[in-house]
């Protein structure tokens, strides 16, 4: 999120306060999606899709959108399910150097 938004100072807390950031459609759109298809999986229909290709998507930033939130979501439950330590502040920042 940083490389897309530029905004350098992004922490782990972004994920639950990104509606409160002026950031541009197309970002906003992503987000959205990616809100919707994390917590309410079996809602996503053609309008998701559509919105994201009217905010400038393409067909293959799509689908790689898509799947990189399906798999940070079954990583996240494979973890709770695990019962290992949820990601933190720590290594986000540690994945983050890893880029």
């Amino acid at each position: 999120m940083r490389r897309l938004t530029g905004l350098e100072h992004l922490d782990h807390e972004f994920a639950t306060t990104w509606p409160t950031y002026e950031l541009d459609a197309k970002t906003l759109a992503l987000l959205s999606f990616a809100k919707k298809l994390t917590e309410t999986p079996g809602a996503i229909d053609d309008a998701d899709f559509d919105s994201l290709r009217e905010a400038g998507w393409d067909e293959r930033g799509i689908y790689q959108a898509t799947v990189l939130i399906s798999f940070f979501n079954f990583s996240g439950r494979l973890e709770a399910a695990s019962g290992l330590p949820m990601d933190g502040p720590k290594l986000g920042d540690q994945l983050v150097k890893m880029l």
